[in-house]
């Protein structure tokens, strides 16, 4: 409706231009290479540069149980990073799991709550899984976190998010005085060709994620947090 009342031809030069951006927003190959700046620095390999003294794991979202699913229920990046985190646990270094996540709301569970029950499930030892249960953010997650593991002595780290997330929460957590080795848990890979030449929702989706990551890092930057 606002290009009513342009002139013909700027009404065709800006529907062209906003078909053209839409169309490479849900490209794939946009999308990954959008994402190269945020994933290159880490090796694709299944086990991290070692020793470390804990692994920690950072939630992502988590819907609380209501009264026709009486369980709470992670979504599929908390799921991803429990499992990573669990695989190391079993596979490379049995040290202390730490699941970090608190609620946005104070009325429902901590996210670590979840986690905890997502790592047993997947083979860590109830003994060996620690919780922050009190952050709202990767600022915070690394913030509660440090303390957490400043009490034990631990000062080294293997990290767990996504490659695409990492550079923010790894600067977050070194900015608290912490060793880290990340362990990403998921990379931007191309798929079948006839899945990553068609637009997508899905590159839509990913192209979202990497501009809350590059806003992230500027705003982190402006507070101090990294």
């Amino acid at each position: 409706m606002g290009l009513i009342g342009l002139p013909r031809s700027k009404r065709l030069i800006l529907a062209a231009t906003g078909v053209l951006g839409f169309f490479l927003l849900t490209w794939p190959p946009i999308d990954w290479l959008l994402s190269r700046p945020l994933e290159s620095g880490y090796a694709v390999e299944p086990f991290p540069s070692g020793p470390v003294q804990a692994i920690v794991v950072l939630s992502s979202s988590v819907e609380p149980a209501n009264k026709y699913r009486p369980y709470s229920l992670p979504d599929k990046e908390t799921y991803g990073r429990c499992e990573r985190a669990a695989w190391l646990y079993k596979h490379w270094q049995s040290v202390p799991v730490l699941a970090s996540g608190g609620s946005q709301n104070p009325i429902e569970q901590p996210l670590s709550t979840a986690m905890r029950e997502l790592l047993i499930r997947a083979g860590v030892p109830d003994t060996q899984i620690l919780t922050e249960d009190n952050s709202r953010s990767t600022h915070e997650n690394a913030a509660y976190s440090a303390g957490i593991l400043r009490k034990r002595g631990i000062t080294k780290i293997a990290l767990v998010v996504e490659a695409f997330a990492m550079p923010r929460a790894a600067a977050a957590f070194r900015r608290e005085g912490l060793n880290v080795v990340p362990a990403p848990c998921t990379f931007r890979d191309f798929g079948p060709l006839r899945d990553e030449l068609i637009p997508t929702w899905r590159a839509l989706e990913r192209n979202e994620g990497t501009l809350h990551e590059v806003v992230g890092l500027a705003w982190y930057r402006f507070r101090g947090w990294i």
